[in-house]
């Protein structure tokens, strides 16, 4: 592994674990086994390395639903379980929001997020469902759902989502099926 991707994947840990406002460059350093210096080398600075981290995330996460679209089922059961695969990925999300909400230079990527996020159910909805005026405005219902029972779950991990997630995708399957 080179010291960059060894870099950002110590960024990705460190920021999603203590905050983007809490770690320092030293740490992530750190944590990559590198010294601090050769981190301004990569990067200038957190912003930048918070940037990079997120948009290689969406293109990865968009890259693996592009072209062939899994059922519903398989979609449904994927989005659950990351929860529990990889919390720090959701970590990251909400950290990112957090941000977002409180600088107006990180705002623009935090709604970048969310506008991927909505384009990338979309086009499952449409490979589904068909085309249809309401696409947009369910995957919009469902980002919030999916980012909304992550949070629970983070918050709770005795918390069983299995239920939760069986009654969404019925909810959106009937709705599919039954728009006019």
């Amino acid at each position: 592994m080179s010291k960059r991707t060894a870099l950002l994947e110590a960024a990705y840990k460190v920021f999603s674990q203590k905050g983007y406002h809490a770690a320092s460059i030293k740490d992530i350093a750190n944590e990559a086994g590198i010294t601090p210096g050769l981190t301004h080398y990569y990067f200038k600075n957190k912003e930048e390395i918070l940037f990079y981290i997120q948009n290689n995330m969406q293109d990865t996460y968009h890259a693996k639903y592009s072209g062939d679209r899994p059922s519903m089922s398989s979609a449904f059961q994927e989005i659950k379980e990351r929860v529990d695969i990889d919390p720090d990925w959701y970590r990251w999300r909400y950290e990112i929001f957090s941000l977002g909400i409180k600088s107006e230079t990180i705002q623009s990527e935090a709604s970048d997020v969310l506008e991927r996020g909505r384009q990338s159910l979309e086009e499952s909805i449409e490979a589904i469902g068909g085309n249809h005026k309401d696409n947009r405005a369910l995957a919009s219902v469902l980002l919030a759902a999916f980012d909304g029972l992550a949070l629970q779950k983070l918050m709770d991990d005795d918390l069983d989502l299995n239920d939760s997630y069986k009654l969404l995708e019925k909810l959106c399957e009937h709705y599919i099926n039954n728009r006019d």
